[in-house]
C-alpha cells in the first residue's frame, strides 16, 4: 500500500477509485484514447460469435470467449459477464469487444494463465440500455443459459463487470439479483435511478462491489459514485465514509475512460475481482473484509492476504515460525494462521513489522495476549505505532537496525535498514529471498510526507543493493496484489536510477493524487521501468536546519507536521499549565536547537509552559553550515 496512516477498504463497497485530471496522473503520463484500443482489437478474434433469441423474436447478438478445458481438465472457472458502454451499441456484435479493454484484458496470455476465466459479452441495439425490456430480461437469460450450458462453469464465481451506461446497467443487475454474482465492478456508471430503495441495497451489505470512477468525468459526473457510497452507507455498510478506500489513479483523455488506468496502472483490481467468490462469503452470509487467503510460496514461504490484498508472510520452520507484517483486515488474521497455514499449531511465534503504517500492523490487534507470541521485532523509528497496537504486549517488542540477524533453525534473517518511505523501514533476507515491505514499494515507493529528502533514499537504496550485491534475488514486496509480474532484482536498480535522475535532472516527475481513506495526497511522480518515486517536491533537496517531526503531549498539530511546513496551532485544555514539546531534527550533525532561546538536546522534551490564551513557541534549527530554519507553533487554551 501505498499509504500514510489511513483505513483501509471494506467490506461491500470495498475500493472506491478517483481518477483526478489536471494535476493528476498514474504512474506515467496522460493516456489517450480516442478510435478504441488496439489491444482489445488483437484479442477480439479469440471471441466466438452467437446470437440469442427470446419467444418474442427478439434477438441479442454477442461474443464469448471459452478457455481450453484441455489446458484446466476438471477445474471450475469462472465466468465474467461485460456490460458494454452506449457507443458501443448496434449490431455488428464486435464494437463491445474493439472499443475498451473491458472485455479483453481478462484472456490476455499473462491474465489467462493465472486465471482461466470465461468472457460473456451481449451488445445491445442502439438507443437502448441495459435497465429496459426486453435487453435486461434477455441478458439475465443469457447468463443463465451460458452457466447452464457449460457444466465447468463454477456458479459462485460469476462477476459482472460493466463501463459506462454499462456501469449503470451493473447497479441495476446486482439490485435485482444480489445472490447471482460473487463480485461486481461498475465503471463510470451510477446508481441514481435507484437511491431511496434501501431494502435493495441492504441486500448487497456483504457482496464485494468495486466502483471505479474519474472525479472529473463529463459524461457520468462522479457523483454517481458518491451517491452508491451514500446510499450503501445508509443501508448499513460499514465499508464507506471514513473507512472507504479512494484512489486517485491519474487522469486520462477523454477523462470518462476510467477503465484504463483502472486496468492498466493498478493491478490490484484485477486480483482483487478474482479472489472473490460466493462460496467465500457462504453466500453472502459472511463480511468478505474479514476473510483471508493464502498460498504457498517458495523456500518454505506462505502469503496471506487480506480483503484489500495487504500482505502478510509465514515462514514456519521445526523450531519457530516468523510472521511478516501483520495486515489490515477487519477479521482476526491471527486465528486465520493458526488455523490454515501453520502445520504446527502450537509454534512459537515471532513477529516482525517492517514499518509502522496501519495496512501493516492493525492485524497485530489480534495477536494480543497470545501466549505463543514471544518476540515482537521493530525497528526504533517505527515502534511507537507498534506499541500501541499492542497494547499489553508492547513488553514483547524488541528493536533491530542494520546489520542485525534474527536466527531461525539454523538460517539468519538478515536487517537491512532503508530508510524512507518511514524512518524505521527495514528490509529481510532469507536465503534468496527479499521481503522489502514498502522500502521500495511495490511498483512505487512513496516518498510523500517523509522527512527524507531524494538525496538520502538515493543513498538508502543504494545501501540496500550493496548488502545484496548482484544477486538474482526474489523480491517479494508488502503489497504483492499491486503486481502484474513478479518483481525482481532489476527493480530496486529502476528505483535507484529513478531517484538519481529526479536529483540531477534527467528526469522530470508529473503531477499525481492519490486519495486513499478520505485523506488526500498531492504530489508528483516519477518512473524507471516498473519503479516509480511518489514525492513531494521539498523532497528533492534536503531543507537545512529541518525537522523531521514534531510532537506535543497535549492536543494535535494542526495541519499535520511535514519538514517543510513552518507554522503549526494545537488547542489544549484551559486548565492545562503545561505541555511537552519534542522535536527531532533531519541532519546528523547540526549546530544547535532551540525552543523559545532555551538549548534543548535532539529528542529531548521541552517542557512549555502555558500561562496565557495562546502560547507561541519558535524552535529554531540552525545548521552546520549556520543557515537557520524557524518553526512557529502556537498553543492556544480552551478553544
Amino acid at each position: 500500500m501505498k499509504k500514510n496512516y489511513f483505513r483501509c477498504v471494506r467490506v461491500t463497497l470495498s475500493l472506491l477509485i478517483l481518477l483526478v485530471a489536471g494535476f493528476a496522473y498514474a504512474f506515467g503520463p496522460v493516456n489517450s484514447l480516442k478510435n478504441g484500443s488496439v489491444a482489445a482489437s488483437k484479442i477480439a478474434p479469440l471471441f466466438k460469435s452467437a446470437k440469442y433469441q427470446d419467444g418474442s423474436g427478439n434477438v441479442l447478438p454477442y461474443r464469448f470467449f471459452e478457455p481450453s478445458l484441455k489446458a484446466n481438465p476438471g477445474k471450475k472457472l469462472p465466468v465474467i459477464l461485460y456490460l458494454h458502454g452506449e457507443s458501443e451499441c448496434g449490431t455488428d456484435n464486435e464494437m463491445q469487444l474493439v472499443t475498451t479493454e473491458c472485455a479483453t484484458i481478462w484472456i490476455e496470455p499473462d491474465h489467462l494463465a493465472k486465471n482461466p476465466v470465461y468472457v460473456l459479452a451481449p451488445q445491445i441495439p442502439k438507443g437502448s440500455d441495459w435497465k429496459s425490456e426486453p435487453v435486461y430480461g434477455n441478458v439475465l437469460s443469457l447468463l443463465k443459459q451460458f452457466v447452464a450450458s457449460h457444466p465447468d462453469i463454477d456458479a459462485d464465481r460469476i462477476y459482472i463487470v460493466g463501463f459506462s451506461m454499462g456501469g449503470t446497467g451493473v447497479w441495476n443487475m446486482i439490485l435485482k439479483n444480489p445472490a447471482l454474482f460473487a463480485a461486481a465492478l461498475p465503471i463510470s456508471g451510477n446508481s441514481d435511478a435507484y437511491l431511496g430503495n434501501s431494502p435493495a441495497f441492504e441486500a448487497l451489505k456483504n457482496l464485494p462491489v468495486l466502483v471505479v470512477h474519474s472525479i472529473d468525468d463529463p459524461v457520468s459526473p462522479v457523483s454517481g459514485a458518491n451517491n452508491a457510497m451514500a446510499a450503501l452507507t445508509a443501508a448499513g455498510n460499514k465499508c464507506v465514509g471514513n473507512n472507504s478506500s479512494i484512489w486517485g489513479m491519474g487522469s486520462v483523455i477523454p477523462a470518462h475512460n476510467a477503465w484504463f488506468p483502472a486496468f492498466h496502472n493498478y493491478e490490484v483490481i484485477y486480483n482483487w475481482l478474482f479472489e472473490q467468490s460466493l462460496a467465500r462469503t457462504d453466500h453472502g452470509a459472511i463480511s468478505p473484509n474479514t476473510l483471508f487467503t493464502t498460498r504457498n510460496l517458495a523456500n518454505d514461504i506462505k502469503e496471506v492476504w487480506d480483503y484489500s490484498l495487504g500482505t502478510a508472510y509465514i515462514i514456519e520452520r521445526h523450531d519457530k515460525a516468523i510472521i511478516i507484517d501483520a495486515g489490515a483486515g477487519d477479521g482476526k488474521i491471527w486465528q486465520f494462521i493458526k488455523d490454515k497455514v501453520l502445520v504446527n499449531k502450537n509454534i512459537a511465534i515471532e513477529l516482525i513489522v517492517t514499518h509502522n503504517h496501519f495496512d501493516h500492523i492493525v492485524g497485530l490487534a489480534s495477536f494480543v495476549g497470545v501466549s505463543q507470541v514471544k518476540k515482537v521485532y521493530v525497528h526504533q523509528e517505527d515502534s511507537e505505532a507498534v506499541k500501541m497496537m499492542l497494547g499489553a504486549d508492547a513488553g514483547k517488542i524488541q528493536y533491530v537496525t542494520d546489520g542485525d540477524k534474527i536466527p531461525l533453525d539454523g538460517k539468519d534473517i538478515d536487517v537491512i535498514s532503508v530508510p524512507g518511505h518511514t524512518w524505521g523501514s527495514i528490509v529481510l533476507k532469507y536465503g534468496d529471498t527479499l521481503f522489502t515491505g514498502d522500502a521500495i514499494g511495490s511498483g512505487g515507493v512513496w516518498l510523500f510526507g517523509s522527512a527524507l529528502s531524494i538525496e538520502e533514499y538515493i543513498q538508502s537504496v543504494q545501501h540496500l543493493l550493496d548488502k545484496t550485491g548482484n544477486s538474482k534475488l526474489t523480491v517479494l514486496p508488502g503489497h504483492t496484489g499491486e503486481n502484474r509480474f513478479p518483481v525482481t532484482h532489476e527493480y530496486i536498480w529502476q528505483m535507484l536510477a529513478c531517484a538519481k535522475g529526479l536529483v540531477d535532472g534527467s528526469i522530470t516527475g508529473e503531477p499525481f493524487c492519490r486519495t486513499f481513506a478520505g485523506m488526500v495526497t498531492l504530489g508528483n511522480i516519477a518512473t524507471v521501468g516498473q519503479a516509480s518515486v511518489i514525492y513531494n517536491l521539498n523532497n528533492i533537496h534536503q531543507i537545512k536546519g529541518a525537522l523531521r517531526s514534531l510532537t506535543i503531549s497535549s492536543g494535535n498539530l494542526t495541519p499535520r507536521f511535514a519538514p517543510y511546513t513552518a507554522y503549526y496551532t494545537a488547542s489544549v485544555d484551559a486548565g492545562l499549565t503545561n505541555v511537552a514539546i519534542t522535536p527531532a531534527v533531519v541532519a546528523d550533525h547540526y549546530e544547535s536547537m532551540t525552543i523559545n532561546g532555551d538549548k534543548i538536546a535532539p529528542g529531548a522534551a521541552y517542557t512549555a509552559n502555558l500561562p496565557k490564551v495562546d502560547n507561541q513557541f519558535l524552535i529554531v534549527v540552525t545548521a552546520a553550515d549556520k543557515t537557520t530554519r524557524t518553526y512557529t507553533l502556537t498553543i492556544t487554551k480552551g478553544k
